[in-house]
């Protein structure tokens, strides 16, 4: 099992995303294959806590952290030189979408959340 580890960052970007509207069906819709009842918020987390792969419709791909993500992430961990970080981002509503969770995965089965937005918020 993993753990999941939000940022400061996140935590500010999650609480504006969570107000808007437009994330609602992310939060509070359903994934839109299997007959699962989970939302997308939701699948995903389960998803990483069990350290399971996420289907090819969340687009699951590496992306490079910007330096101050980088900086937040090296604060959390104590020793970062033994720890190999994958930043990645996926698409809560498919490949083309635009609601984004960037995160880092560590060799010790911690993800860390990184943030959460529009590509125009991230990037």
């Amino acid at each position: 099992m993993s753990e999941l580890k939000p940022t400061s960052a996140f935590k500010k970007m999650y609480k504006k995303v969570k107000k808007n509207p437009r994330w609602q069906p992310i939060f509070n819709g359903r994934v839109p294959f299997e007959h699962d009842e989970r939302s997308p918020w939701d699948y995903v987390v389960d998803h990483f806590l069990q350290d399971l792969p996420l289907p090819d419709y969340f687009y699951e791909h590496p992306i490079t952290l910007s330096n101050q993500q980088k900086k937040e992430l090296k604060k959390r961990l104590s020793n970062i030189d033994n720890l190999k970080i994958t930043g990645l981002d996926l698409h809560f509503d498919g490949h083309n979408g635009d609601h984004l969770l960037l995160y880092a995965k560590t060799n010790q089965q911690i993800i860390y959340l990184v943030g959460i937005g529009s590509h125009s918020d991230l990037f």
